[in-house]
């Protein structure tokens, strides 16, 4: 059975020949390890170098060399493609691991390019955010996010129907989370102003099912949700607020995804036990991450959902980089026995290995899954 064929089947909750293999993001340190040099893809830094010295017209071409390259070194059976990098956007080089782009200061730090000002109680002005998102969607719609697909279109010419390809696109919450002054203004206009909250993600949501919907025309065999629904304690919000605000987007999403012939996968972080039956209800296909750090119980994931989605996920990041062999053998035969019985199970780690550094344990891994996953002799 092919990579492709292995993930369809799984996603399709039966038994492929043994479980497939994922990877959200791979550090730059391992992949340069793997790959024997500095690589440009999974490598924040060096493309913000790249792009304040104007080096930017073969860049999304070289992203997508090495992604294949990393992926099938590897034996990964599906990958994430990601947005391609626009040459029209401005940057500065303003420090050690400092950009200005666009105007804004943003910083690298803990695998992350964060904006310097996300950490100030910063008010967040609701009627310029909505003229912006409408802007975007204009802009969108103008044909002016042509670079996004450029990383895909490469992948998709060289891999389609070999490796299954998955593109991310959600507007239910990902946005929202990822901006910590807009996480706290939202969570609080869900109380002062409903009404604001259901523009905004209806907003957010429109622009990403046009863009996933894209996507699969372009050649992606699913869209990936990343959304982080939840932190350590639970989900940002209450069960009651998911159903009223979020879950209507997020189904949204799931049949357009779906009715344009792809899959719809979420991944999130943290616990998300309270809202978990919702967002099956939803409509997704599977549900990456199960956040084993967040506790995020995977064989009773298995128990209470295994029948209606696929997971992919739940081996311990930490466990990968910081543990003997003998621990990570275990950690493997820990998430197939949990999850891999009667199909529908992935294995990847738990959240991402982005800022991991240990590449014999990650390849150690792999090549466990590949012996103990399998289905039949």
């Amino acid at each position: 059975m092919d990579s492709y064929g292995r993930v369809e089947v799984a996603l399709n909750l039966e038994e492929p020949d043994r479980v497939p293999l994922f990877e959200m993001h791979i550090s730059t340190w391992i992949a340069k390890e793997l790959l024997g040099r500095e690589p440009v893809a999974y490598n924040t830094p060096l493309i913000m170098n790249l792009m304040s010295k104007g080096r930017a017209p073969n860049l999304n071409r070289a992203i997508a060399e090495d992604l294949e390259e990393l992926t099938l070194k590897v034996g990964l059976d599906f990958l994430r493609v990601p947005h391609g990098q626009n040459p029209g956007i401005q940057v500065k080089k303003a420090g050690e691991s400092r950009w200005l782009i666009d105007g804004g200061s943003y910083v690298w730090t803990s695998g992350t390019l964060w904006r310097e000002d996300w950490g100030f109680q910063r008010e967040v002005e609701a009627e310029s955010l909505i003229e912006a998102l409408k802007s975007r969607i204009e802009a969108y719609e103008e044909g002016e996010d042509e670079a996004a697909f450029q990383v895909l279109r490469t992948l998709a010419e060289r891999l389609k129907g070999k490796l299954f390809l998955t593109f991310d696109s959600d507007g239910s919450w990902g946005p929202i989370v990822s901006n910590p002054p807009l996480l706290r203004a939202v969570l609080k206009w869900m109380y002062t102003d409903p009404e604001l909250v259901r523009r905004i993600i209806n907003l957010y949501t429109d622009l990403a099912i046009q863009m996933g919907v894209q996507a699969l025309e372009e050649g992606a065999d699913a869209i990936l949700m990343c959304v982080d629904y939840g932190y350590s304690k639970g989900p940002w919000m209450s069960p009651n607020h998911f159903k009223s605000f979020v879950k209507p987007a997020l189904e949204r999403q799931c049949r357009a995804f779906k009715g344009a012939g792809g899959y719809a996968i979420l991944h999130s972080d943290g616990n998300i036990w309270p809202i978990l039956g919702d967002v099956v209800e939803a409509g997704v296909d599977a549900y990456q991450g199960i956040d084993v750090e967040a506790g995020m119980d995977l064989a009773e994931v298995k128990a209470n959902y295994g029948d209606r989605l696929c997971l992919i996920g739940n081996v311990h990041p930490a466990t990968i980089d910081f543990e003997e062999p003998d621990a990570v053998l275990a950690e493997v035969r820990r998430c197939i026995g949990q999850a891999a019985s009667g199909g529908g199970y992935v294995l990847s780690s738990s959240a991402n290995i982005s800022v991991n550094k240990n590449s014999g344990n990650f390849i150690l891994m792999l090549e466990a899954a590949r012996r103990i996953g399998r289905y039949s002799p």
